[in-house]
């Protein structure tokens, strides 16, 4: 079925899900009036890339398909129709950004991984514009390796031990080899020590003939500097310099301990549940078990943990006692930790979630809160009600009984009222329900194929109940002797993601742990984590107070070019303005448009790609053009604090050094085939000392006109540019480009500082400058031209100089009124994965081995009515076992996985 069609049954199906409550809901209208409101006007979306692989390598591409979806059923959001995709660095800069159209709630992408990239934790980041009015929390956000064998042979072994006394010493000892393990002896090495941005040492070394290097420091402050990294210059034979960054998770040997009652509170006299979560420092779950105790040293309750760290045991609280935990950890270090005082008063929740039918809920109330008022409990999830129901409290304990089926699988929030409509307590539990998943068979005719050989998955989804199998799919098939798939992988999935890590704040390790299967140990583990770490998206304090959230950014349907026309003063606005806009390539026509009362205007429903510039004019009505355009713009995304950072690699090409020998095996055989170039950085030129420097003019140049690294003049610029952009890349030594911002390659993490005419301008203004009204560009990189800028020339400074017609003196003479150029971010051009076809006849590339690593990726799959599809592909030439992983979702929001794996001899 073709992906038209599918968008025509989905927007056919009947999007909404009716919701079971129990009959009189009276006590808590207002609330749920209130839930309903919030749930209609912020809905949630929420997004999920399925990745071809767990982790890649410079030079690799990253293929990817993106679901988004809306609301607790997880149905295909037709609100925003464009999503944005980051890969960001280990710096936590954003590498490079691309905007997808949606359609129908689903695209696909992928990012081309350039070899000047450095190896290290990268972040591939994806939300909606509509979604950064919220919690960023539920982006989609996963840590990915990404090694380097091309640019980058070392493989980087470190350990790292510590002492801490209050200060935190740290031995760190680093070991580096080749892929093959043979050492880099008598290597000359620098280090920097660098933790929450501020250096708190440096040194250098060099290795002995094991390839170690070894050195001390000392962080003073640990309660304010708790992580950073290690940064590396190694110096090779060739005096080739290689950078390295080395994860520094935590400075501490100090395991942790919290302790969480299933309300949030100790409630005397209540039967109480107690959840625990043991950290290691660097954020990674540890076994631990222990004792509670009172005041009188008399034991209690014994724990130990299940999973992760976590776990959970039940005892009484008794009034006026004191409690204390005694612990001992998987190293064998101790701790006590004092559990907080003993309410009297209150109210508290217990849940019973492990039964196949029902979710039994019991609420408590203490002896002088029981005089027969009415309480009520609602399942809710970001507002949408699942159940509702009322009580009377005549004694301690009422209990409810809410059907499951009437419950979604994911994480739902069970919430406490009393007759005034105030919560007294609350947590959240994950409900799973079989029916809202879809049921998914992956088969192939053969479980062994040869080198070489076709094979053809068939898949089938839904069962024969359902009344319509319509869903969109995604499939990846990975050799797994080139792409080893361990437990220390931190693989995700659709069921992981969408289900459960949106909806949990702060760090989930392993998340996909929880959906390997369905059992009553494994829902008891993700019980444990619902009660150390669950999170309602409401604000009942800012609901029942009628606070709204900030909505800034608006749910974006399309493209467009929009914006005010003002006299020249920028104030005032100018109604009947005529509005043209022009495209310099030929992706669109030229349009045109009539301001508003106010000013202005908008172009939408607009389809352009990256690099596509335009020319917007402006002219008053009587055709005049002193008027100034003010365009609209959407500032960037912020790259925030990465929530996964115990997840990140700390020896990213050691950990995957299986696979980057293979990639470059690969990389090899295509490049001996004309099919792969290497990305090489041009050689530094410097041409400010020479003689018959080039002659500039009217430069606002601190260090003086033409004393630049390199200049480029007007006539240069003549040589067939029509993108300063493109140009640029051509001309510019030792400069290179990102989402069009220019970073010299002696601070690749800085972008450079833009002078225009002596203003400085942000980084990405290149793209909005006419080459034809250059007179001369400077670029100033080495260190005696960048002194005089100070910080600001710390990146390294490109300096424009416009032309002056008259050559007078230095001045805004060159601005045209009535007109500016304007690059926004288009699409990002979808590229097409290349399948081999060995039933096609031979040609020159018949010679060439195959030794992919990704054997097929194929993102735009739809069942037909009865839920059938399928695809074909083509083994390699090596044997091995290939993994097949399909996921995606129906037109109802049913999600869907399913593994098949086949043998190649």
């Amino acid at each position: 079925m073709s992906l038209h069609r599918f968008v025509s049954v989905w927007m056919a199906c009947c999007l909404a899900v009716p919701i079971a409550l129990a009959q009189d809901t009276r006590v808590i209208e207002k609330v749920l009036t209130k839930l309903e409101s919030h749930a209609n006007q912020y809905p949630q979306e929420k997004v999920y890339l399925h990745l071809d692989k767990p982790y890649y390598t410079v030079g690799d591409d990253i293929w990817f398909k993106g679901y988004v979806t809306l609301g607790a059923y997880n149905q295909l959001s037709g609100l925003s129709k464009i999503l944005y995709v980051d890969l960001i660095g280990p710096e936590d800069r954003t590498v490079q950004s691309i905007r997808l159209p949606l359609i129908a709630g689903v695209t696909m992408g992928d990012f081309q991984l350039a070899d000047s990239l450095d190896e290290g934790n990268y972040r591939i980041r994806a939300y909606t514009n509509w979604m950064r009015n919220f919690e960023p929390d539920a982006f989609y956000d996963r840590t990915l390796p990404i090694g380097n064998a091309r640019t980058d042979n070392i493989v980087a072994h470190s350990t790292f031990s510590y002492e801490n006394s209050p200060e935190h010493r740290v031995h760190a000892e680093i070991a580096f080899t080749d892929l093959d393990g043979g050492p880099f002896a008598d290597m000359d090495a620098s280090y920097e020590v660098v933790m929450e941005g501020r250096n708190i040492d440096r040194g250098r070394a060099t290795t002995d003939d094991e390839g170690r290097i070894a050195f001390d420091f000392v962080n003073k402050q640990p309660f304010n500097l708790q992580s950073g990294e290690i940064l590396l210059a190694l110096t090779m034979a060739d005096k080739r310099t290689v950078n390295k960054r080395i994860p520094l998770k935590t400075t501490s040997n100090t395991n942790s301990i919290q302790f969480f009652p299933e309300s949030g509170h100790l409630l005397a006299g209540n039967l109480t549940k107690v959840a625990f979560k043991a950290l290691a420092p660097e954020g990674i779950g540890v076994a631990v078990s222990g004792y509670l105790q009172d005041g009188a040293g008399t034991r209690v309750a014994e724990f130990e943990s299940a999973h992760a760290g976590m776990g959970s045991f039940s005892f009484i609280p008794q009034a006026g006692a004191t409690y204390t935990a005694k612990v001992t950890y998987d190293d064998a270090s101790e701790a006590e930790v004092d559990f907080p005082a003993v309410g009297t008063s209150g109210y508290a929740l217990a849940v019973n979630n492990q039964q196949d039918k029902q979710i039994f809920v019991q609420a408590f109330a203490s002896d002088d809160l029981v005089n027969g008022q009415e309480i009520s409990l609602l399942l809710q999830q970001n507002g949408t009600v699942f159940y509702a129901s009322k009580s009377k409290q005549t004694k301690n304990d009422a209990v409810f009984s809410i059907p499951r089926e009437n419950v979604p699988i994911g994480v739902v929030q069970v919430a406490l009222f009393t007759a005034d409509q105030i919560p007294v307590a609350e947590r959240t539990i994950f409900n799973y329900n079989d029916a809202s998943l879809l049921p998914l068979v992956a088969e192939t005719d053969r479980k062994t194929y040869g080198k070489k050989a076709k094979v053809t998955v068939q898949l089938t989804a839904g069962n024969a109940a359902d009344t319509n199998r319509v869903a969109t799919l995604s499939a990846a098939v990975v050799d797994m002797g080139k792409v080893p798939i361990d437990s220390g992988t931190r693989e995700g999935n659709i069921y992981a993601s969408l289900l459960l890590s949106s909806d949990i704040k702060g760090y989930v390790e392993a998340p996909a742990y929880y959906f390997e299967g369905k059992d009553m140990v494994r829902l008891r583990h993700l019980d444990d984590l619902m009660l150390t770490q669950g999170w309602s998206r409401i604000n009942w304090q800012d609901l029942q107070g009628d606070r709204s959230p900030v909505i800034t950014y608006r749910p974006e349907q399309d493209l467009r070019i929009s914006g005010v026309v003002t006299k020249r003063n920028g104030k005032v606005p100018v109604p009947n303005a005529t509005v043209t806009v022009l495209s310099t390539g030929n992706a669109l026509a030229v349009l045109d448009t009539l301001t508003d009362a106010e000013g202005r205007f908008s172009f939408d429903r607009l389809l352009f790609y990256d690099d596509t510039e335009f020319v917007v004019q402006a002219r008053d009505e009587k055709g005049r053009k002193h008027v100034d355009i003010i365009l609209d713009k959407v500032p960037q995304q912020q790259v925030t604090r990465n929530k996964n950072t115990p997840d990140a690699t700390v020896n990213v090409n050691q950990s995957i050094q299986t696979y980057l020998k293979n990639t470059k095996a690969q990389f090899d055989e295509m490049e001996r085939y004309g099919l792969k170039e290497k990305t090489i950085l041009l050689e530094e030129v410097d041409v400010t000392r020479r003689t018959g420097r080039k002659k500039v003019e009217h430069s606002s140049n601190l260090n003086g006109p033409g004393n630049a690294d390199q200049v480029i003049t007007a006539e240069e610029m003549a040589m067939g540019c029509t993108s300063l952009i493109i140009c640029l890349q051509a001309r510019l030594h030792g400069v290179i480009f990102r989402n069009n911002v220019p970073y010299s390659t002696r601070s690749p993490n800085q972008p450079m500082q833009v002078v225009l005419d002596g203003m400085y301008m942000e980084a990405d203004a290149l793209a909005m400058i006419n080459v034809f009204d250059i007179e001369t560009i400077e670029v100033l990189r080495g260190i005696t031209n960048t002194a005089v800028y100070g910080s600001m020339g710390s990146g390294g400074v490109i300096i424009i100089t416009t032309k002056r017609g008259d050559g007078g003196s230095f001045g805004r003479d060159s601005y045209t009124p009535g007109v500016v150029t304007h690059s926004p971010q288009g699409y990002y051009a979808i590229r097409e994965f290349y399948v081999p076809d060995y039933s096609a006849p031979v040609d020159s590339l018949a010679g060439m081995k195959d030794l992919r690593t990704t054997i097929h990726w194929a993102p735009n799959m739809v069942t037909d009515e009865v839920g059938a599809a399928s695809f074909e592909f083509y083994t390699a030439e090596t044997p091995g076992a290939y993994r097949i992983v399909v996921e995606g979702l129906d037109i109802y929001g049913r999600l869907t996985r399913a593994v098949h794996y086949i043998t190649i001899e």
